[in-house]
């Protein structure tokens, strides 16, 4: 069985990642993802993946003001 290489993770990171709808899908990906690989950096995919999110959804302005 051939393991995961960088250029695989690097894809999930910046292609894959962006789709899900919150970045804690992201986590749970991740911990997927270290059971594939020892050697899998966690934490730098993390990095990775959850700026390429937040880039794909910037922050919105919400009125969420409840009337009287």
């Amino acid at each position: 069985m051939a393991l995961m290489q960088q250029r695989h993770f690097e894809y999930l990171a910046d292609k894959v990642a962006p789709l899900m709808g919150w970045p804690t899908q992201i986590v749970t990906m991740a911990d997927r993802l270290a059971e594939t690989n020892p050697r899998f950096n966690k934490e730098k995919f993390l990095e990775r993946a959850i700026q390429a999110w937040e880039e794909a959804h910037p922050p919105q302005d919400v009125d969420d003001e409840i009337p009287y």
